[in-house]
């Protein structure tokens, strides 16, 4: 049916965005019914969110009252009783991690004490399946029905950390992102999120019955990396046979390893193999004695320099995933581009123009992109306010028992799962000689839920 032309505001976008999703974030959760959940520690009040890396584990525990509703554009309500950070390395399990913060927390007369949480959102760097989620980097195993059962924790919820960065794109502010193209977000469409960091992270967000978003994973960034190149230009051709070499064990190549900090130094040594003549030897050693550091690329991009062609590959290569990500999501409540790259390089990406070309360079259907509102982010620790906003959501719902939006416990076999592998037995001989215990060294017992 035809309704006649829409006017789009456009002055205001961000505000347009917030109207559009605060109906929906502030609408109370339904009744429903509390078979099957645990409510041990039920009406403490208490909400317990983490941000789990290969390396560190940040713990975040609030007090929420649950008579603040959640507003677009801020943080999750809650007051934040107590902030600890944790080397991995300097601990035998997860759960050894959160019975330290746990402690520490009551140590230092936190909730008077007394601290059990209600509530725990765990975002982690792997892929989570069924509320499971295996750090290959330490061959540790968060479940989160074992956490619930060893620590009295009524719910905790395990997703992927880019997940997490989804829930947290709810709680951007307006001056924490600038509107690079398409009109005003349409309220209840889907939301998306790309990020290139360390990896690239994608995930989608859609409405519910009761119009509350929820953020779904996507492990897209592992999708094969399709160079580009206008006519007989085979420069990017070129780049995808020498990965092809780096990674010879391997029959394909992933957009991960051209879009993310990994990738700017993979195109910055494929170009320094194919013009040494033009290798600035200080800034090549600067490259070699950090290890292949990213950042060293960045700071020495100028015009004409092997760092500032490498940027522009990426900068293409990030605009094009980008672009594919919208073509199959079709996020009109928007796309949001977030990440610690995308932080460093924002500049860049905006002004040279490179990104938003390949973005929209899709074909016959690239005029739907223009119909796609695209964000870059601006704000930092999206991971961390998403797992925030994602714990006090289970808090809400664990409080008024709503069983269609609070998971129902069902105990599973984890070999059943295909998670990501233990650690390669020499490594963990390795890692054990410097004091590292492993899963494969734990008795069943001893090797708890974690």
């Amino acid at each position: 049916v035809d309704d006649g032309p829409v006017t789009v505001q456009v002055a205001d976008p961000v505000a347009v965005r917030r109207e559009a999703w605060a109906e929906a974030a502030t609408q109370g959760p339904r009744a429903g019914s509390k078979q099957g959940l645990n409510t041990g520690a039920k009406g403490s009040g208490l909400a317990l969110a983490a941000d789990v890396g290969g390396t560190n584990s940040r713990f975040m525990l609030y007090l929420v009252n649950l008579a603040t509703g959640i507003e677009i554009g801020k943080p999750a309500p809650g007051r934040l009783l107590f902030e600890q950070k944790y080397a991995n390395i300097h601990h035998s399990s997860f759960a050894d991690v959160v019975q330290t913060f746990l402690k520490d927390a009551e140590a230092n007369g936190i909730n008077e004490g007394t601290v059990c949480p209600e509530v725990a959102c765990l975002a982690v760097a792997g892929v989570a399946q069924q509320n499971r989620c295996r750090l290959t980097n330490l061959d540790w195993l968060i479940d989160g029905p074992a956490l619930e059962e060893r620590f009295g924790i009524s719910c905790v919820e395990v997703i992927n950390d880019f997940v997490a960065q989804g829930y947290g794109v709810l709680t951007l502010s307006d001056s924490e992102v600038v509107q690079m193209a398409g009109p005003a977000p349409a309220p209840g469409a889907p939301i998306a999120c790309v990020g290139a960091g360390t990896g690239l992270g994608q995930c989608f967000l859609t409405a519910g019955p009761d119009g509350e978003y929820h953020a779904f994973p996507s492990e897209g960034g592992h999708a094969e990396y399709a160079p580009r190149g206008a006519g007989n230009d085979e420069l990017q051709i070129e780049l995808l046979r020498y990965l092809k070499v780096k990674y010879s064990g391997w029959n394909r190549v992933s957009f991960e390893r051209v879009v993310s900090g990994k990738g700017i130094c993979n195109i910055y040594e494929f170009l320094a193999y194919r013009n040494p003549s033009r290798i600035d030897k200080k800034v090549h050693g600067e490259f070699l004695d950090a290890r292949q550091d990213a950042g060293i690329v960045a700071k020495n991009a100028k015009p004409g320099t092997l760092c500032y062609e490498a940027l522009e590959i990426f900068a293409e290569c990030y605009g094009a995933v980008c672009g594919t990500y919208s073509l199959q999501v079709m996020p009109f409540g928007g796309m949001y581009i977030s990440g610690g790259v995308t932080q460093k390089l924002m500049n860049f990406l905006i002004e040279t123009g490179l990104f938003m070309e390949a973005y929209h360079d899709k074909g016959r259907v690239s005029p739907m992109l223009q119909d796609v509102p695209l964000f870059i982010v601006r704000g930092d620790s999206m991971g961390q306010r998403g797992a925030h906003l994602r714990a006090v959501r289970l808090l809400h719902h664990h409080q008024s028992a709503n069983a269609n939006l609070v998971r129902t416990k069902t105990k599973c076999e984890t070999d059943l799962l295909h998670l990501a592998p233990p650690r390669h037995a020499d490594f963990a001989d390795l890692l054990e000689e410097f004091g590292v215990m492993t899963a494969r060294k734990q008795s069943p017992r001893s090797a708890g839920p974690e």
